[in-house]
């Protein structure tokens, strides 16, 4: 089993071209379409409240990242909108607001959570300021802490690993999902190598040696997984030696990782074992992988999904398990319970996808 293993190290060591290319496209798209955007996106704001709740509400928004509210005149805020020096505008009202949008702004529904949840916050404690105002004796504070601790009503957005709001870093997003995504491709070579092996009879005259089937297989396996494994640290190491916070989670997204990756390597010894050449092969992985990012939620977050047919076929994606592992150990700060479950998933994907894998191979092999 060493022996198949070194030999297949030597053989990526001689051509490490595919590897390296699928490394710097998810470098470079993580970069584009997450890191690289530094600077904050302007949304302009005007209001009818008062110039104090307008200057406290404004306090609230600026605790958003990656977004700058700046204050403007109704007219002016609406025509920015209009000529695209912005591409929102927020009206703050007495109880309620409005989003004016542009056609292509597509982030509409993450932006009216956010404020949906500060507005909430913001005229929840203007209420209980204005019912306490006329009494000097009772301090205004305590009541407010008391009732972020205990609010009357809470909005959840439910997932494996986030049982409070919801939370989105889109760089991380970004980073993890086209991560997720392309090392489908880099498994999914390792795993062509089989199916040419099996092709070329250099499997039949392996299992006829002195090796057996079992570690052959095991072999096959292990490269597969340790070639992708490679790239996700080698990935998730460059931006976090970049300066990327991993809200001090960079350790456990590394464990974390480990189900997603067998889950993908069983799924495409699956494909090969329906496939058969690696001419089929390739194009089977070309046209799922597509697909399983984005029901997975690679591109965006599921929880800006509005359809319930795209949200029920998300469940099918290891994608979007592999996700909510690694944002459960980053951003949401989940502990190992809230995790069982989407671990719990892919491994029972794993044990399918190898089990109906190795079973068809060795029924064709038999034929």
């Amino acid at each position: 089993m060493i022996d198949i293993l070194k030999t297949k190290f030597l053989l990526l060591l001689r051509k490490p071209a595919g590897f390296i290319i699928i490394t710097i496209i998810i470098c470079t798209f993580a970069y584009i379409l997450g890191l690289g955007q530094q600077s904050k996106m302007p949304i302009a704001v005007y209001s009818d409240l008062d110039q104090e709740q307008t200057e406290a509400f404004l306090l609230e928004l600026k605790e958003i990242p990656e977004i700058d509210f700046t204050l403007y005149d109704e007219e002016e805020a609406i025509e920015m909108v209009k000529d695209g020096n912005t591409d929102v505008a927020v009206h703050l009202m007495e109880k309620k607001f409005e989003l004016i949008i542009s056609p292509s702004y597509l982030d509409a529904a993450l932006l009216k959570n956010q404020l949906n949840r500060i507005y909430g916050e913001f005229t929840q404690q203007q209420a209980i300021i204005g019912a306490y105002d006329d009494n000097p004796s009772i301090n205004v504070e305590e009541i407010i802490e008391s009732a972020d601790a205990q609010p009357s009503f809470q909005i959840q957005y439910l997932n494996f690993s986030n049982d409070g709001d919801f939370v989105w870093n889109p760089k991380l997003h970004s980073l993890f999902g086209f991560t997720l995504f392309m090392v489908i491709y880099t498994v999914a070579n390792g795993v062509a190598h089989i199916v040419m092996e099996r092709r070329t009879f250099i499997w039949d005259r392996l299992t006829i040696s002195a090796i057996g089937k079992t570690e052959v297989y095991l072999a096959n396996v292990i490269y597969c997984f340790l070639i992708g494994y490679l790239q996700v640290v080698l990935v998730l190491s460059i931006f976090y030696v970049g300066g990327v916070d991993f809200y001090g989670g960079f350790g456990k997204t590394l464990l974390v990782v480990i189900p997603y990756l067998l889950c993908i390597v069983a799924l495409a010894f699956f494909i090969a074992s329906v496939a058969g050449t690696s001419g089929r092969f390739n194009a089977y992985i070309s046209v799922l992988a597509v697909p399983l990012a984005m029901l997975g939620g690679a591109y965006w977050p599921l929880e800006i999904v509005s359809s319930k047919a795209i949200l029920a076929l998300s469940y099918v994606s290891p994608i979007t398990y592999g996700l909510d592992l690694l944002n459960g150990v980053t951003i949401h700060s989940s502990s190992m319970n809230e995790l069982v479950q989407p671990l719990g998933v892919l491994l029972f994907m794993t044990i399918i996808f190898m089990g109906i894998g190795i079973n068809v191979m060795e029924k064709k092999e038999q034929l």
